[in-house]
């Protein structure tokens, strides 16, 4: 984990919760435009931007084989009638409308939302440490 000397700046913390409310869009964005304009992000707001786009792109990930997994399997007479069963219980609302798999990931971005707006870089286990390593 890194100890910074300076604390986050205002705009820093505004562009890491922008970045994880928006799945990593804003911040990607504005990492592409200090990119052109030859200048380097604090290290507080490029682990954030990588945490969050990594976080997305692994959930985008896992929704998209597993639904190409149930696809398959919702052809197989009999194994058909489990997989609809397990589709419906992991997308049954739960939380205000929510599916309990969708107020996990929530519930994750607004945890390292609010710790970004704290100023302290949000701890995911073993994302963390992969998110150290590129950072560096």
């Amino acid at each position: 984990m890194y100890k910074s000397k300076n604390p986050a700046s205002i705009g820093d913390r505004i562009l890491s919760v922008a970045s994880y409310v928006t799945a990593g869009w804003v911040g990607l964005i504005y990492m592409v435009i200090l990119y052109f304009m030859k200048k380097p992000a604090s290290l507080f707001l490029r682990f954030n931007i990588f945490q969050s786009i990594f976080i997305s792109f692994f959930y985008f990930l896992l929704c998209m084989i597993f639904g190409f997994i149930s696809n398959i399997l919702l052809q197989i007479p009999f194994v058909n009638a489990l997989v609809s069963w397990f589709i419906l219980l992991f997308n049954r609302p739960l939380i205000f409308e929510y599916s309990a798999i969708q107020s996990i990931v929530t519930g994750l971005f607004i945890y390292m939302s609010v710790m970004a707006l704290l100023g302290k870089m949000p701890r995911v286990y073993w994302v963390s440490k992969i998110i150290d390593k590129s950072v560096r």
